[in-house]
């Protein structure tokens, strides 16, 4: 089962410097009328979670895709 991890806040860099860090595939969302950042991991390890989790000033949650389009 697939799990990616969301981790949503207002600092760029900060979001950025965390995903630096990951060995894992990554990709971060911006919506710049709301200033509001979404760093998406894909296969996020339990230690990746939970540092996630500690950051100040953002929300995280991981999710497991149950459903898929097979198309790109």
């Amino acid at each position: 089962m697939t799990r990616v991890l969301f981790v949503e806040g207002k600092d760029e860099a900060a979001l950025r410097s965390f995903a630096l860090g990951i060995a894992l595939p990554w990709r971060l969302l911006a919506r710049p009328e709301q200033g509001l950042f979404l760093l998406e991991v894909t296969h996020p390890s339990q230690e990746t979670e939970r540092a996630a989790a500690a950051l100040t000033s953002v929300r995280a949650w991981t999710f497991e895709v149950v459903g898929e389009h097979p198309g790109g």
